[in-house]
């Protein structure tokens, strides 16, 4: 009796494991449809207005196939042929297909949702299975709808310098109360400014409130000339009615110059300057940037001397130079350190920059003159000793005269 009780309960869990353990298997493996995107046309439709639904049917299992045995509209408030689309046949494992109906909508203002229905058999199954999908249509007066309006926000330096790059951001916002479709946006050429991305890009739709943020990337020349840039932007895009609509826009960026002076050569006329005799500093200041530097004045400052110690020379351009003048005449000689202070404006603001500088003057009196006033017990001390050797060579000689006169 035990042995009897045991095989029939064994006997049953074999049975069990063998019936569910495939079930398990092909459930997980059977098809599943579903819509992926749905598209009315026109988007919304007046009282009694023809319009269309096309949807997109996908098949979300990987293996398995789905029999679709039927599609069709399911609208008791619309007129319609009542068409349906019988024996589809089979969707593989992650394929898509379009199904497309036509329809009338009731003649009163309002929101309805009809619904598309699909009949199929999962592969591996006899089971029929049904996916009811609604889908919302508006009927409107299309006088009382805001059409689609796209408002464009950007963002672009406010300056750059010759040879920058820079990014341009465009955020396209539709502040309709419709969808705006087939949107294209095409960035125009400027001289001396290129792309780095390509100028024309393309949005398939913007729904009310919805944004599109599109990054442009630039770069200037080195040549781009100072001043005001305007890179026009157009845009075209549907709306409602289907008819094309033209925005033109534009982003200005400011390019500015900046100057960079310094001394470039310095010299004096006469080459050897002497105390008390008045003589020319010339100092030639150039620019090395890429912008002009006006109002350029420079400064001679802390040097004690007479004379011209300013001189203004207007505009320097980049690649170029400029003398600076000086008329001095100086009052002591020796060795002089100074300070040259050069002032300018260019597009970024004023500025003043200072350099060192040494001036050797010289003493203009002559040798004579110096060695009397420098040296003067010196040589009246060489005098003496002069004097005293001529003399004493004036008795030797003497003495030796007398000498052979008494021989």
């Amino acid at each position: 009796m035990k042995t009897n009780e045991l095989f029939k309960w064994t006997l049953i869990a074999i049975l069990l494991l063998l019936l569910f353990a495939p079930v398990t298997s092909a459930q997980s493996s059977l098809a599943a449809l579903t819509i992926t995107d749905y598209i009315i046309q026109p988007e919304i439709l007046t009282p009694g207005e023809l319009g269309t639904v096309t949807v997109t049917i996908k098949n979300t299992a990987v293996n398995a196939s789905a029999d679709i045995t039927d599609i069709y509209l399911f609208a008791p408030r619309f007129e319609h042929d009542h068409k349906s689309f019988e024996h589809v046949g089979m969707l593989g494992g992650g394929s898509s297909t379009s199904i497309t109906f036509a329809f009338n909508v009731p003649k009163e203002e309002g929101i309805y949702f009809p619904e598309i229905h699909i009949v199929y058999h999962p592969e591996g199954s006899l089971v029929r299975e049904t996916l009811r999908y609604p889908f919302p249509v508006r009927v409107n007066e299309r006088t009382s709808l805001k059409e689609a309006s796209l408002e464009v926000e950007k963002d672009i330096p406010e300056e750059i310098r010759p040879g920058d790059d820079f990014t341009l951001s465009l955020k396209l916002t539709n502040c309709g109360e419709t969808a705006a479709h087939d949107i294209f946006v095409e960035i125009g050429e400027v001289q001396s400014v290129y792309f780095n991305d390509p100028g024309n890009y393309y949005i398939a739709r913007l729904e009310p409130e919805e944004s599109y943020e599109i990054l442009l990337n630039f770069k200037s020349s080195e040549n781009t000339p100072t001043g005001m840039i305007t890179i026009p932007i157009n845009i075209t895009y549907n709306g409602l009615s289907d008819e094309e609509k033209e925005q033109s826009e534009s982003a200005g960026i400011e390019v500015i110059g900046i100057a960079e002076l310094s001394i470039s050569n310095i010299k004096t006329d006469p080459l050897n300057v002497k105390q008390e005799e008045d003589f020319t500093l010339l100092v030639r200041i150039e620019n090395a940037g890429d912008g002009d530097a006006k109002s350029v004045k420079a400064t001679i400052i802390d040097l004690p001397f007479s004379g011209v110690k300013e001189a203004f020379l207007g505009k320097i351009e980049p690649d170029d130079d400029s003398p600076a003048v000086f008329t001095l005449i100086p009052s002591a000689s020796g060795s002089f350190e100074y300070h040259l202070q050069i002032s300018y404006k260019d597009d970024s603001g004023e500025h003043t920059i200072t350099e060192k500088m040494n001036l050797i003057v010289r003493d203009n009196k002559n040798v004579v003159s110096y060695l009397l006033e420098g040296n003067r017990n010196i040589i009246i001390g060489a005098i003496v000793a002069i004097t005293a050797i001529l003399s004493c060579l004036g008795i030797h000689r003497y003495f030796k005269r007398k000498k052979k006169i008494v021989g």
